[in-house]
């Protein structure tokens, strides 16, 4: 066999055979391809008429568009007879109208260059058959008839519904005409450029929306969104108007074709989100996000020099809210907690600087105050954000008022010494000594079982056994989420019952934790059932129990 040694790519005839695979046949491709055809051709109006016969429908297409002036181009795969400016700025491929393959379609038309009909049955798509060309006598324009199942559901008028909605032409449907809407309603800026309407928008779900329309035809395609900082979520659409370079995956047009000029659109939906973004009162752009705005603008301010307060975190936080943010005060430092241990020293420790007199939560009094805010490290790189001192917690000393250091108790996990200092250094080894009342650090079974925190509350603390109870759940309460685990609140009233035995015999002794235990025991299980004015006399021992439930005063006994 000699072997060519010059090729040129081309159609296999057999193509043909397989054109009813090419689109879905779906109403909604079929709608589609038919509208924006019309929509080529000059129309004006697309008019779309039903007629049920039985179980079947027969479905008409019609526009007062330019017409069709060769049926061999209409039927022939691939080809078309679009003026040269719709090639360009369209690029048509010649395969819209065989979305309609495999049914039994009638078509007639009227150009400028005559008139005809075809009447193509479900094989003639396949080039098995022949198609008549027949005269017709028709106004300017084209009329497609097809037969389709009939959808009794409301289908049909759905996908005609939805084909027309962003459709730039009037469509009626069976004469009433048919709703339609601007692709980009609701955006927050619209900014047209190079052919196109990119409009933004601001706290908008995306998901699965359509963020493209092709002159009707709606696509979903990743387009860029951009999150402040704790703040507004910005996305885009485009509305396509004259962009010849934008073009679609053929055959069946379902996404965009990948190249430069849509990497050049992606681009410009974040150029115009920045824009927008830049309009407004105040941003909170992360700092790399605003190195990419000030790109194309030198002069796009900085992020709005706010943070949210420093606030205590919980253990058993499944999601950490962020407070309002508030604009820095003259004495702002950044303090970087931890875990929920460090938060709750810290809260104490700052409320305890205040000496019970009221305040911000997160304001340190004494001769160096500071205001405390959260870390945000999307901020880093600001000049604003960078020049903060960031405080951490580099440990903790205990001394007595001798001035030697406290030893703990000996299961080495309660400390009651004279005075309490939390050690604090910032990035630039500044250093600060906080005094404080109270500290409770992690220990490895401490999230689990209370009586592993190691604890340590000085000789003269104002707190009471209540508030003990509660630092104690709020640094180590996480519950477990097993499936084999208890509920949530059996868990948290199991940890809480613990976490309060626990206060006690640390603020008043053995006696008093197991007096608590009891009596939080009797109040989940025994309390409710006393009889409302009944009162519950009762003496237990290893010798022996008395229970009496005795009548109120004045009122005999049963």
């Amino acid at each position: 066999m000699t072997i060519q040694t010059k090729l040129r790519a081309r159609v296999s005839p057999q193509v043909i055979s397989k054109v009813t695979r090419i689109f879905n046949g779906t109403l909604d491709d079929i709608f589609n391809e038919l509208f924006q055809n019309a929509r080529r051709a000059g129309a004006t109006f697309v008019a779309v008429t039903t007629e049920h016969i039985g179980d079947a429908c027969i479905i008409t297409v019609t526009d007062d568009g330019a017409g069709i002036a060769n049926p061999a181009d209409l039927v022939s795969l691939g080809q078309s007879d679009w003026s040269d400016e719709c090639q360009t700025r369209e690029d048509p491929a010649g395969m819209g109208f065989f979305s309609l393959a495999g049914l039994d379609t009638v078509v007639s038309s009227t150009s400028a260059a005559g008139a005809f009909s075809l009447a193509i049955s479900g094989d003639a798509w396949t080039g098995e058959a022949d198609i008549d060309v027949l005269p017709w006598d028709g106004p300017p324009g084209t009329q497609i008839a097809f037969h389709f199942a009939a959808f009794p559901d409301g289908k049909l008028e759905r996908a005609v519904a939805a084909a027309a909605r962003f459709y730039p032409l009037p469509v009626s449907y069976n004469g009433e005409g048919l709703p339609s809407a601007d692709f980009l309603e609701g955006a927050h800026s619209v900014i047209e450029r190079d052919g196109v309407r990119i409009g933004v928008f601001r706290q908008r779900h995306v998901g699965q929306m359509p963020t493209v329309n092709f002159h009707g035809v709606t696509l979903i395609h990743a387009l860029p969104q951009i999150k402040e900082v704790h703040h507004a979520q910005w996305s885009a659409r485009v509305d396509i108007l004259d962009a010849p370079d934008l073009v679609l995956v053929l055959p069946a047009r379902k996404e965009i074709y990948r190249n430069a000029a849509l990497e050049r659109l992606v681009t410009q939906c974040r150029e115009a989100i920045f824009a927008t973004i830049r309009a407004e009162p105040f941003h909170r752009l992360s700092f790399e996000d605003w190195l990419e705005a000030k790109v194309n603008d030198e002069d796009y301010p900085e992020a709005s020099r706010e943070l949210p307060p420093l606030h205590t975190v919980h253990a058993r936080d499944t999601y950490r809210d962020i407070p309002k943010f508030e604009p820095l005060a003259a004495n702002a430092a950044i303090y970087d907690e931890a875990d929920s241990y460090d938060s709750v020293t810290i809260e104490r420790a700052l409320a305890f600087s205040r000496g019970g007199v009221d305040g911000e939560p997160h304001c340190l009094a004494g001769a160096q105050p500071l205001t405390f805010y959260t870390p945000l490290r999307q901020f880093a790189g600001y000049p604003w954000y960078d020049a903060l001192s960031c405080y951490i917690r580099t440990g903790e000393s205990f001394s007595q008022d001798d001035g030697f250091q406290t030893r703990s108790d000996d299961d080495g996990l309660t400390f009651r010494p004279d005075r309490i200092t939390l050690e604090l250094a910032d990035q630039h080894g500044r250093r600060l000594a906080v005094p404080s009342d109270f500290a409770i650090l992690e220990n490895d079974d401490a999230w689990s079982d209370p009586d592993y925190a190691r604890i340590a509350l000085a000789r003269t603390s104002s707190l009471d056994p209540g508030d003990l109870t509660e630092f104690i759940i709020d640094a180590a309460f996480s519950p477990s989420d097993d499936a084999d685990a208890d509920s949530y609140d059996t868990q948290e009233t199991r940890f809480r019952h613990d976490a309060a035995v626990r206060a006690h015999a640390i603020l008043e002794g053995e006696d008093a934790a197991i007096l608590a235990g009891i009596r939080m025991a009797f109040a989940d299980r025994v309390a409710w059932r006393i009889p409302k004015g009944r009162t519950l006399q009762l003496t237990w021992s290893g010798e022996g129990t008395d229970l009496k439930l005795l009548a109120t005063a004045g009122e005999a006994r049963p």
